[in-house]
């Protein structure tokens, strides 16, 4: 079973992750190129109390996602209706390489994740929630975390 491991420090767990455009899962799953267009890192944070995975406006717009629909998230200020989007969220075996032309492995998770935006106001790209979570098993403790999915 594939899994990630890295630290918290105590506040945050962030990793790398992609996020592959469900409209073009199946293309990407029949390639045999060694580079998949499109599937780029972004700064994951894994937040265990999101019930639902959402990606920033930069990564919608890098990617050229399509809006599918308007989804109702409740946060500190009341609940908002969300842009949505289709995606599926693929994890880096070993940290991305910041050499273009060197592969890295990655592991799409087969759920489809129908998140929403999240403003770009943020560090992270993509806010991690239990959608994606639930696929695996997420361990945190002092020395770290690990997700093996």
């Amino acid at each position: 079973m594939p899994s990630i491991h890295g630290k918290h420090g105590g506040r945050a767990a962030i990793i790398q992750v992609a996020i592959v455009d469900a409209t073009r899962h199946m293309e990407h799953r029949q390639s045999s190129a060694p580079v998949l267009t499109g599937v780029v890192p972004f700064r994951a944070l894994i937040d265990t109390g999101a019930t639902t995975t959402m990606i920033a406006s930069r990564v919608v717009q890098k990617l050229g996602l399509q809006l599918v629909n308007k989804l109702p998230f409740a946060g500190l200020g009341g609940v908002s209706w969300r842009p949505a989007y289709l995606f599926h969220v693929a994890f880096y075996e070993s940290p991305p390489s910041v050499v273009p032309s060197a592969v890295s492995r990655i592991h799409v998770c087969k759920r489809v994740i129908n998140g929403g935006e999240l403003s770009d106001e943020h560090t992270f790209d993509v806010l991690l929630g239990m959608d994606v979570l639930t696929t695996g098993s997420l361990r945190i403790d002092k020395d770290g975390f690990e997700f093996s999915f």
